[in-house]
């Protein structure tokens, strides 16, 4: 056992802590510098990632200075990318949903982890029951807290979480940290008491799960992996094969046609797009997991990945992108190239890059 506790500037996320260490470090001085003057100080490779992903989500400009939108990220008792999820719900209509998930991804996972091998297949049925069909675990977390919701005015809710796997403490915490999180929101003004932007106004759109999924990936991004329909792996911008975290509903087959062989190449076969976001990347023995997933469209990526403002040559027509790797110039076939040139190049980052039509682009 440790003599002394870990110091808190060691266990808080790193994300948030920079935004607020920002807000106390004097002009002259950076973040790393700041932070590097504590008795026991992160690892400054670490913050200086951090930083990286502050500057990807427009919380920071390219010189460490917040921006408007890390300036209203510091307000909120979340990490970052949840807290711009939750602000682009205000604007998408979607508050209600998108609330919840954010408040269950904040603190923990309500499902409980059964010890008894026969009891995790039922507590994955369970989650599986709450899919819905959408091959969400966000929508998972959704379902379950409106269920439990339900069984509350009924008086019943300590027997549907025995019933559902689910822990009563973690749902008790996720419904304080919703009225925490609305309180604020309604104290800085984007949810206002009347008139609108009022409560009513901002979940105009909260029953429909295309415009929810689009505040999920504005606030997820970068957390997004391609799949890869020839090898039938997930990718990333460093990550060659990512698989699904096992508590994840989309590490099975949703359909049973899908032989079960293989277990995360069946799954990754069933997958409807070629998108996945996700809250969490883990490392285990070399291999990376992903948990917290939902599966996006192409469009939905284009609209809402990348920066706020895309530079000027983030769009390439095809005659600029040839040869270098996405069309093949020396082809002896004339419909491969003639099915290249139909396309234009939007990169949205160094990784991010897809092929749009020309009419649509």
């Amino acid at each position: 056992m440790l003599e002394f506790q870990t110091p808190e500037l060691l266990r808080m996320p790193l994300q948030e802590l920079c935004l607020h260490t920002k807000l106390l470090a004097p002009i002259n001085c950076s973040v790393v510098d700041f932070l590097m003057k504590a008795p026991d100080p992160p690892p400054a490779l670490i913050v200086r990632n951090a930083l990286q992903v502050l500057k990807t989500i427009d919380a920071m400009d390219p010189w460490e200075d917040l921006t408007e939108l890390g300036y209203h990220l510091t307000e909120l008792p979340v990490e970052p990318h949840l807290g711009k999820m939750v602000l682009c719900a205000i604007v998408l209509k979607c508050l209600n949903p998108v609330l919840t998930i954010a408040c269950a991804l904040a603190y923990r996972d309500p499902f409980v982890l059964p010890a008894l091998a026969s009891q995790k297949r039922a507590a994955m049925l369970c989650r599986k029951r709450f899919t819905a069909g959408t091959f969400s675990d966000h929508m998972v977390l959704l379902r379950a807290f409106q269920a439990w919701q339900k069984a509350c005015s009924d008086g019943w809710e300590r027997t549907f979480c025995e019933k559902n796997f689910l822990s009563q403490a973690t749902m008790e915490v996720i419904i304080g940290m919703r009225t925490q999180l609305l309180g604020i929101l309604k104290a800085s003004g984007f949810v206002r008491v009347r008139g609108g932007a009022d409560i009513r106004d901002v979940n105009t759109n909260s029953e429909n799960w295309a415009v929810v999924k689009a505040a999920l990936v504005a606030g997820m991004y970068p957390n997004l992996v391609h799949v890869d329909r020839e090898s039938l792996v997930l990718t990333g911008p460093k990550e060659k094969k990512v698989r699904f975290h096992p508590t994840s509903v989309l590490s099975q087959t949703q359909y049973k046609k899908i032989p079960l062989a293989n277990g995360q190449t069946a799954a990754v076969q069933a997958l409807p797009t070629d998108w996945v976001i996700y809250d969490e990347m883990t490392r285990a023995h070399r291999i990376a997991n992903i948990r917290s997933c939902t599966v996006v469209t192409s469009v939905t990526v284009a609209l809402f990945c990348g920066p706020a403002r895309l530079p000027s040559n983030a769009l390439e027509e095809s005659s600029s992108f040839r040869g270098d790797g996405l069309s093949n110039d020396s082809s002896d076939s004339e419909m491969e190239d003639k099915t290249t040139a139909n396309f234009s190049l939007l990169k949205l980052d160094e990784w991010l890059h897809l092929k749009l039509d020309p009419k649509v682009s």
